[in-house]
């Protein structure tokens, strides 16, 4: 009996030593029933992405999407890895097949059992059959954007991948720095809102590039993220345009639309957050696309002359564009915008936002020559009435004053002048009253709250109505008025 005993013991421990021995090789696999998913599949009517692509996909009853992936001859039993990059396809199931039976892969956990955290969803798995089937419920799989590779080649590729982010994460950063070099020599409020526009950007592609995924371990809901963040970076493009162009009334049904975006950017966020439905992100992506487009028109209509806003507005353009196609082409599934990808996308916000910046860079140096050659007129005017001054006073002690001198015209009185005679506008005049004050530029951007490049506007359009050149010819200008009078 003690031998016996002993032998049944001998055999417990060798089947405990086999489970062990096999369990790191099919650890990242969980049972299915085989003969249900044979009967599900069986069913399914599987149809080619295109007429280059071995991979087939199909759709279930409850609205599922299926892929069937074919594996190449040398990758079988091989540590593969499959990949969608991207945020927007997770949670999806893996089925492959080990010794005649169909296997769920376990996600984000390597061969071994170990447990990783990517920035996109991986499954890792050995599969002794050419098919295996993924299953999904999201429709941006019918492309096809997978990959599918040996556990060694991916890495190389993740390389490659990363490479290209940094390139283009570098680019924003100097995009960010240079932008807030400007605001530090200009102090200018509007390129600190431009900033935060890039900064808000820069937001929305560290999400898509997978970062909260990272970090959080797909504990995150990063299309809630988006939809927060896509409509705040709307609203300070906008808020960017309206100080930009200094525009000091927008129509009233303007400002209905834009308060109604932002109520409708609520309410959508509040039914996105306790729905988790694509359709209310979807709304949103194309509320902002409206709203930067009635933002861009109304940059063409109060500033057409300048070729740097115009310049700018056609970046940003094709920015919305680009963005708007991308999201369309993941989540109603529309085959035909899936020419978009995230590289591209890469590629022309990178060129986008450096020409802007550059753009930026070369008005605002056009700006500050324009101010010191104006602060340079404006002490030689000063030194010239100085001198000026004195003279007038030493002929006036030596001329006896005979009669009596005209009270000088009010500050009104000459505004109505300009106003009739010139036909200058309101704010125009309030340039005009500055600069006879003996005021720069900057310091009457400052007394009026308005941008620096808007007062020189301002100042081109007074100098052409008043027929003026100069500060010095202006100046003349308001001693031959009031002399005049």
């Amino acid at each position: 009996m003690n031998a016996l005993h002993s032998c049944k013991r001998k055999n417990i421990l060798q089947i405990l030593l086999i489970l062990l021995l096999f369990t790191p090789t099919t650890y990242c696999l969980s049972q299915t029933n085989n003969e249900q998913f044979n009967f599900i599949v069986n069913h399914l009517k599987f149809e080619a992405l295109d007429h280059d692509s071995t991979t087939q996909y199909s759709k279930d009853k409850e609205g599922n999407t299926w892929l069937k992936i074919t594996i190449p001859q040398d990758l079988l039993n091989k540590p593969l890895i499959l990949q969608f990059p991207t945020i927007h396809v997770n949670n999806y199931n893996i089925y492959a097949k080990q010794n005649g039976l169909w296997e769920k892969t376990t996600i984000n956990t390597d061969l071994e059992g170990g447990k990783i955290r990517p920035l996109y969803q991986e499954n890792h798995f050995i599969t002794d059959h050419e098919i295996i089937y993924f299953k999904s419920k999201s429709s941006y799989v019918h492309y096809g954007n997978f990959i599918l590779v040996e556990r060694a080649e991916y890495r190389s590729i993740m390389l490659n991948t990363m490479i290209k982010i940094e390139v283009f994460y570098s680019l924003f950063l100097l995009s960010i720095a240079l932008t807030f070099g400007l605001y530090s020599l200009f102090k200018e409020k509007v390129i600190l809102i431009y900033c935060i526009y890039i900064v808000s950007v820069f937001i929305i592609y560290l999400v898509e590039d997978g970062l909260l995924y990272f970090l959080y371990n797909k504990q995150c809901n990063e299309l809630l993220i988006l939809a927060i963040s896509i409509p705040i970076s709307c609203l300070i493009f906008s808020l960017f345009i309206y100080y930009f162009l200094d525009i000091q009334r927008l129509p009233s049904k303007l400002k209905y639309f834009y308060s109604f975006q932002v109520l409708l950017y609520i309410v959508l966020g509040i039914v996105l957050y306790q729905t988790n439905n694509s359709l209310y992100f979807i709304i949103i992506v194309c509320s902002t696309l409206v709203s930067t487009i009635i933002t861009l028109a109304l940059v063409l209509k109060y500033y057409k002359e300048d070729m740097s806003v115009r310049f700018i507005t056609y970046s940003f353009s094709v920015i919305a564009l680009t963005s708007m196609t991308y999201y369309l082409s993941i989540f109603p599934g529309n085959y035909y915008l899936s020419f978009v990808d995230k590289d591209k996308i890469r590629i022309i916000y990178s060129i986008a936002f450096t020409l802007a910046s550059y753009s930026l860079w070369i008005k605002a140096k056009k700006l500050k020559a324009d101010h010191e050659s104006l602060k340079n007129e404006l002490e030689s005017l000063k030194a010239n009435q100085s001198q000026k001054a004195h003279k007038d006073l030493e002929h006036k002690e030596k001329t006896p004053n005979h009669y009596t001198e005209k009270s000088p015209f009010k500050e009104q009185s000459i505004q109505d002048v300009l106003k009739e005679k010139y036909l200058c506008t309101d704010r125009e005049i309030d340039v005009i009253m500055g600069i006879w004050d003996g005021l720069s530029n900057q310091e009457i951007a400052e007394k009026l709250s308005i941008s620096l490049s808007t007062t020189k506007h301002h100042v081109s359009n007074a100098y052409t109505k008043l027929d003026v050149k100069t500060r010095s010819q202006a100046l003349l200008l308001k001693a031959t008025l009031l002399s005049g009078k």
